[in-house]
């Protein structure tokens, strides 16, 4: 018989899952991990308004041009084989730890999802192998946010930040936001791992599974 399980732990464990997706997206393709000072756009100097941060992220970047104005745009012109001059390799092997927690985290959502209406596969808990799946994923964006500060010491940084940048230490620079973003989405990460146990309790307790054998093809306990 097909059947579809809500409760509020699978509830909560899905938004928790989705929303800490969206904030490592958000982390990976936003130039913000590192903002530099501010600085005039086109010259005008004395109104406040028109100040910017150049600013810099994984693999992207925005820069105040004098004669452009602000504009921003990828330096991985070439990807991962870009020159390291250009694209720093702790940047590099960030991307690849990032994106691949994030396609690791994109596939538990729809895990979550499925839960509601299966609860095993292959003889295994689809809950465990989900939260396990969901730890990798934090551990990898954790190396992510971990490597990114190990590239602070590349020519690119320096010109943002002042020569005196290195790594683990930003000069003149201050974090941007696409980092907290990681750093928040990480905790959800492996905070949903965490509820996923919470929800395969509370989709085998007596109330679901009554309902269930009296032939409710759609269960909603909270």
């Amino acid at each position: 018989m097909c059947y579809v399980i809500i409760t509020s732990g699978s509830l909560v464990w899905f938004l928790c899952t989705l929303v800490a997706d969206m904030l490592i997206a958000a982390a990976l393709v936003t130039p913000r991990w590192l903002l530099g000072p501010a600085q005039p756009v086109n010259g005008h100097s004395s109104v406040s308004s028109s100040q910017r941060h150049s600013s810099v992220g994984i693999y992207t970047r925005c820069k105040v041009m004098h004669q452009v104005g602000y504009h921003c745009g990828r330096f991985d012109l070439d990807g991962l084989a870009t020159d390291s001059s250009v694209y720093p390799s702790e940047w590099k092997v960030a991307m690849f730890f990032i994106s691949l927690g994030f396609a690791l985290l994109s596939v538990t959502v729809l895990l979550t999802l499925l839960t509601c209406c299966r609860q095993s596969a292959f003889g295994k808990s689809i809950h465990n192998m989900t939260a396990c799946a969901q730890v990798v994923s934090g551990i990898s964006v954790m190396l992510a946010l971990f490597l990114h500060p190990m590239g602070w010491g590349a020519a690119r940084v320096q010109r943002l930040c002042g020569p005196e940048a290195e790594p683990f230490y930003p000069a003149d620079c201050s974090i941007g936001i696409s980092f907290y973003c990681g750093v928040i989405g990480i905790l959800l990460t492996f905070a949903a791992a965490g509820i996923s146990l919470k929800a395969e309790s509370s989709n085998m307790r007596t109330r679901v599974r009554r309902r269930v054998e009296e032939g409710s093809k759609l269960v909603c306990i909270p």
